[in-house]
């Protein structure tokens, strides 16, 4: 009979050698999959939560108390971000485009009106501004309330969320909802946190991270958009500071809702505001993506 034969050692390696490049071929193919889905998924996240916020906005702006009520206050801050590195939101004029030396904006804006609030429907003061992307808000204590824009009442969070990983190095933020209600022994105050039907108080909320810039332009006279700001360096021209809200009836304190001392001046109206939020799916991600949309205010 002839002899049986089996492998030889050489073949046993080299198909040793053949299964361990395909399993690490798999491994590679089966890694680079679950990072990229994992990335997709985040990317998905943020910029749904972008959008959802701004969504929000435009319910909130759609239910405004009317700026002939007297009942109305609606303000639009400029600020801008610190310039590279993680930093405070300032206030102070110019750089509405992100880079890593001039920072991004950080607009604020302020009104009255009446939108759900938890499982209710109350008539409150909203605004909407950002906060460091390290920091998040504490929770609701009765008759504790943070200042605005939130600052000395922040907590510390995730440490991760402070500033992006790969350069350029930019700070991070949170675009927030803050909502107060009536003051019940003065009701032209909104400064009480709001309640629902179970009377727990509802906390204000964290809309969007991973934010680089919240910029706010308004429908000016010569029906073209206008930044909040006339350039670098230049004091803040907003239409509707908190020195002169508009819609409030203040006659006597500013140009917005009478005239200054009596003298008659035609009130101020922005029918329009265009929100742009530049955001990115993540700390470690480089794709950045810009999220505009054009909010109507009614006039009534």
């Amino acid at each position: 009979m002839r002899k049986r034969q089996g492998f030889t050692l050489i073949e046993l390696l080299v198909s040793i050698i053949l299964m361990i490049i395909l399993l690490s071929a798999v491994t590679l193919i089966f890694v680079r999959t679950t990072e990229t889905v994992a990335v997709s998924q985040a990317r998905a996240t943020v910029y749904t939560n972008a959008r959802y916020a701004l969504d929000i906005m435009e319910n909130d702006l759609l239910g405004s108390l009317p700026f002939t009520s007297g009942q109305q206050r609606f303000i639009l801050e400029n600020g801008r971000t610190a310039a590279g590195g993680v930093g405070p939101v300032t206030a102070i004029a110019g750089f509405h485009i992100c880079t890593p030396t001039t920072g991004g904006a950080a607009d604020l804006i302020l009104f009255r009106t009446t939108t759900a609030v938890g499982n209710t429907i109350q008539t409150c003061e909203i605004s909407y501004h950002l906060i460091q992307g390290n920091m998040v808000l504490p929770g609701p204590v009765a008759g504790v309330l943070p200042t605005l824009p939130a600052a000395a009442g922040l907590l510390p969070g995730d440490p991760t969320r402070g500033q992006t990983q790969r350069p350029p190095i930019r700070p991070l933020y949170t675009l927030v909802r803050r909502t107060r209600t009536q003051n019940t022994t003065n009701p032209a105050t909104y400064d009480q946190i709001p309640r629902d039907s179970n009377n727990q108080l509802i906390p204000d909320t964290e809309l969007c991270y991973f934010v680089l810039s919240f910029n706010i332009e308004y429908l000016s006279n010569n029906m073209s958009f206008s930044q909040l700001d006339a350039g670098p360096g230049l004091t803040n021209n907003s239409p509707c500071p908190p020195t002169d809200p508009l819609g409030n009836g203040d006659v006597g304190g500013g140009t917005n809702d009478g005239g200054v001392g009596g003298v008659s001046s035609t009130p101020l109206r922005i029918p329009f505001i265009r929100v742009t939020m530049v955001i990115i799916e993540g700390e470690g991600a480089r794709q950045e993506r810009e999220i505009q949309k054009t909010i109507w205010i009614p006039m009534g």
